[in-house]
């Protein structure tokens, strides 16, 4: 295997067992306690894990080879899933290493991300693959891992993620071996990696700036379009069984697959991201107001689709335009911005549907949509701009 295939392999069968081990311990939580409420903890641990590790990236990436940081993420997910497995583990603990689980993931995803430009010469392609395939793990692993915990135990699909883990750290340890010859990225003077210095750098970096911006306001109003919701949505909306709860999802899912081989076929040419952001607002409007299951469904692969090509053209984007010495830090700030708001996000139109009708949430939610226009915009302008500067 290449180096490329070598990290997507890894990053599949990482991803497989981390949704396994997710709806074993959902289960496994519901079990403990028979209160939906306590299995909610787990979103919010995984969340806080993942928002927390931002703020040490930096003082661990600049210590030690980023591959070998990644293989350490990797291997210690392992040895604490082993504690999971093995022991009979109090609420509280469980919890405290759901945290510490997504505490290393947060290690791994920027670095990831960050080594593609290291490894690939056509970034969007790659990044097209890389979201696509993640899209398919996930669209095959979560009604796997239910169906396993209803037909099994949650002790048995642990025991499976278990395993799954522990093939992602060989392969993890291939891809160290296979990328140990790679010249180490050029640092500009004075370089000092830090959370403060990675913060600054991408406010003060115009491309770094709008890329996080745009993200940050499409991950807080893209929670309109979380599960928990649409079950709301289904009672209270279009009066329809729960069957359609899954049905929405896998079409979401799929037609994010869609917009991945779209993105694989196309080749670099005028930013789709005006366009995705406008296809987003128009289906949270259309997806809140549909007189029909059939209408909802359609908005449903509007938006799935239009989500795919904006984040593979952002990353595109943001590889293409950010140092290499840079880029784990700048993934790594967004990263924490990306979990803030789709924390934040999460928590308001959770309340929202509450207090307010289902309707009146997706037009709040597409009202905050508005504010990807102006960073699109900018970000469109530049790659224009960069566009006439290559011809002339």
């Amino acid at each position: 295997m290449n180096r490329f295939t070598t990290l997507l392999v890894s990053q599949w069968i990482a991803n497989a067992g981390d949704a396994l081990y997710i709806v074993a311990l959902i289960a496994t939580l519901y079990q403990q306690t028979g209160q939906a409420s306590t299995a909610a903890l787990f979103p919010i641990a995984v969340t806080a894990g993942m928002t927390v590790s931002g703020f040490f990236f930096a003082r661990l990436a600049k210590q030690m080879p980023h591959a070998t940081l990644l293989l350490l993420s990797q291997l210690m997910k392992t040895l604490s899933l082993v504690l999971i497995v093995l022991l009979d583990l109090p609420l509280v603990a469980l919890l405290v290493l759901v945290i510490w689980i997504a505490f290393l993931d947060g290690f791994a995803r920027p670095i990831e991300s960050a080594f593609i430009p290291q490894i690939t010469t056509d970034f969007q392609k790659a990044n097209s693959i890389v979201q696509g395939t993640n899209q398919v793990v996930q669209l095959i692993m979560w009604p796997l891992g239910a169906i396993l915990v209803s037909t099994g135990s949650p002790q048995s699909v642990l025991f499976v993620s278990l395993l799954l883990f522990l093939v992602a750290s060989i392969v993890t340890a291939l891809f160290r071996y296979q990328v140990r010859s790679l010249e180490k990225p050029i640092e500009e003077e004075g370089f000092e990696p830090s959370f403060r210095s990675s913060v600054h750098y991408t406010r003060t970096h115009l491309s770094a700036r709008l890329n996080t911006t745009l993200l940050g306001i499409d991950a807080f109003a893209s929670t309109a379009w979380i599960s928990a919701l649409f079950l709301v949505y289904i009672a209270t909306h279009l009066h329809v069984s729960d069957s359609w709860w899954g049905i929405l999802n896998a079409f979401y899912l799929l037609s994010m697959i869609v917009g991945s081989y779209q993105m694989l076929r196309r080749q670099q040419g005028r930013s789709l991201l005006q366009i995705s952001v406008f296809l987003s607002i128009a289906a949270t409007l259309l997806f809140g107001f549909a007189p029909h299951v059939v209408v909802a469904l359609i908005a449903c692969v509007v938006q799935g689709y239009a989500s795919q090509l904006r984040a593979i053209e952002l990353n595109t984007r943001l590889q293409a335009d950010t140092p290499i010495a840079r880029l784990p830090y700048v993934y790594s700030v967004q990263q924490t911005v990306y979990t803030v708001s789709f924390c934040l996000g999460s928590l308001l139109f959770g309340l929202l549907a509450d207090w307010l009708s289902i309707e009146v949430v997706y037009l709040i939610a597409s009202i905050i949509a508005l504010l990807m226009i102006r960073p699109a915009r900018q970000l469109r302008k530049q790659v224009a701009a960069e566009r006439t500067q290559q011809i002339s």
